[in-house]
């Protein structure tokens, strides 16, 4: 009865829907991307877009709480 020490990375959820809707691909695929499991050209670029997209998500929400 031990606790898993693998860690689960969190995706955010809004841009992972974001991306669907952008790509057309599932959900399971974009997640693979992410985690670097797939590795065509459409892989990299969605990984690279959620990379962006996250931190534009993080700065957004930095911007407000500093007001």
């Amino acid at each position: 009865m031990n606790k898993p020490t693998k860690k689960r990375n969190i995706l955010n959820k809004d841009v992972v829907d974001k991306l669907i809707e952008d790509y057309g691909v599932s959900r399971r695929f974009i997640t693979m991307s992410i985690r670097g499991d797939r590795t065509s050209t459409t892989s990299d670029k969605i990984a690279k877009e959620y990379k962006r997209l996250e931190n534009q998500v993080k700065e957004a929400v930095k911007a407000a709480v500093n007001q």
